[in-house]
C-alpha cells in the first residue's frame, strides 16, 4: 500500500509542474463562468419579477397571478426586492421580464391616471414577455375594473345594494368561467406505481459543464499509455498494472478537480449541501478514472484513440443532462447514459 501512495504522489507532483495542467484549469474556469453568466432554456416555467411598490394594492394583483384556479402556468412570479437587481437578472437572462408598480398606483388609478403607470423590464433575448405582459394586464384590469365599478355603483344605480350582487356575480363568471372560451382542462394522472420524479429535469449546466471537462480530460490523460509511459504500465503484472493506471488517472484529474468544486460551490453552491455535493463528486472523480482505463483497452493505437475521445466529448453534451434532460422526452435514456460518468454524477445528485 505504502507503494502505491508514494506513486501517486510522484504523480501529483509531476502533474503540478505540468504547464498542461494549469491550462486546463483555467479553460474550465472561462467555460464555467461563461455557463454562470449565460442563459440556458430549460423545461422549468419562466420567470417573471415584480418589484412591487404599491403595497396592498400590488399584493391584490400578485395574488391573482400566482392563485389562478383551474389552470397551469407557464411562468413563476416571484416578487423582487430591489429595481437594480431586477434589472440585473433580466439583462443576464436569468429572469424572462420584470414588472414595477408604482407606489402611488392606487391614487393614480383612482384618478384614471393609468397612462405609463407600470414599467416593464425586458430584453432582446426575451421570447415570451409579450405574452406575459398580457398575462399581468389582464390581472391588473380584473382588480382595476373592479373597483371603478364599485366606486361607480353608487352614481349609476339607482339601488345598488340589489344591483352590486348581480353585477359582480357576472363579472367573476366572465373573467374566471372557462365556459366563455369552451375550454375543457383534462388532467392526466400517472400509471399507478409511477412517480413524477423519473420525469424531473436533472440537467445542471455548471456541475454538468465541469463533470464533461474532468471526465475528457480523464481520457485524454490516459492517451499516453501509448507513448513511452505506456511501456512501463505493460511491463507490470496484470493486477499492479491496472491499479497504476487507475492512479495515474487520479493524479491527472486531481488537481483540476479541486479547482472545479471550488468553482461549482462559488456559482452554485445553495442548491446542494457540500456533503451530498463533495461526496457525489468524489464519485464521479472515481468513475472516471475507471472509466478510462477501461476505455483505453479498447484501442490499440493512438490514432484511433484520440476520435473517439472527440466522439465522446459530443456525446456527453447531448446525452447526459447538461443544458437539458434528454431522458424526459425517452425515459430509457435515463438508466442508459448513466453509465457515463457525467449522467451517473448528475442523477445521482
Amino acid at each position: 500500500m505504502v507503494k502505491y501512495l508514494i506513486r501517486l504522489f510522484l504523480m501529483l507532483k509531476a502533474k503540478l509542474k505540468s504547464p498542461f495542467t494549469y491550462v486546463w484549469i483555467l479553460l474550465m474556469w472561462l467555460l464555467l463562468w461563461l455557463v454562470n453568466e449565460s442563459f440556458i432554456p430549460s423545461g422549468q416555467p419562466a420567470e417573471v419579477l415584480i418589484l412591487n411598490e404599491a403595497g396592498d394594492y400590488g399584493d391584490r394583483i400578485m395574488s391573482i397571478l400566482e392563485n389562478r384556479e383551474g389552470s397551469v402556468s407557464a411562468y413563476v412570479y416571484t416578487e423582487a426586492d430591489d429595481e437594480d437587481l431586477l434589472r440585473e437578472m433580466v439583462r443576464k437572462g436569468q429572469a424572462e421580464c420584470g414588472f414595477i408598480f408604482p407606489e402611488d398606483m392606487e391614487e393614480r388609478v383612482r384618478g384614471e391616471d393609468t397612462r405609463e403607470m407600470v414599467t416593464m423590464v425586458t430584453s432582446n433575448f426575451s421570447v415570451k414577455s409579450a405574452a406575459v405582459r398580457e398575462t399581468v394586464f389582464a390581472a391588473m384590469f380584473r382588480i382595476i375594473y373592479a373597483d371603478m365599478v364599485e366606486n361607480a355603483e353608487a352614481e349609476i344605480f339607482e339601488d345598488p345594494s340589489e344591483v352590486k350582487d348581480y353585477i359582480r356575480e357576472k363579472y367573476e363568471y366572465l373573467v374566471e368561467s372557462d365556459d366563455v372560451f369552451g375550454l375543457v382542462y383534462e388532467t392526466i394522472e400517472l400509471p399507478e406505481g409511477e412517480s413524477s420524479a423519473m420525469f424531473a429535469d436533472r440537467s445542471d449546466p455548471i456541475r454538468g459543464t465541469a463533470a464533461v471537462l474532468l471526465f475528457i480530460l480523464s481520457l485524454y490523460s490516459a492517451g499516453s499509455f501509448f507513448g513511452e509511459s505506456g511501456r512501463f504500465y505493460r511491463a507490470l503484472r496484470k493486477n499492479e498494472r491496472a491499479l497504476s493506471m487507475f492512479l495515474y488517472e487520479l493524479s491527472s484529474v486531481a488537481v483540476p478537480a479541486v479547482s472545479a468544486f471550488l468553482l461549482i460551490r462559488y456559482f452554485d453552491g445553495g442548491s446542494v449541501s457540500l456533503l451530498k455535493d463533495l461526496g457525489c463528486f468524489i464519485l464521479l472523480l472515481l468513475f472516471c478514472c475507471l472509466w478510462s482505463v477501461v476505455f483505453i483497452k479498447l484501442f490499440k493505437r493512438i490514432e484511433t484513440y484520440l476520435p473517439a475521445v472527440s466522439v465522446m466529448l459530443f456525446a456527453c453534451f447531448v446525452l447526459c443532462p447538461v443544458y437539458f434532460d434528454p431522458a424526459k422526452y425517452l425515459a430509457v435514456l435515463g438508466i442508459v447514459t448513466r453509465i457515463l460518468p457525467p449522467s451517473f454524477y448528475l442523477y445521482l445528485l
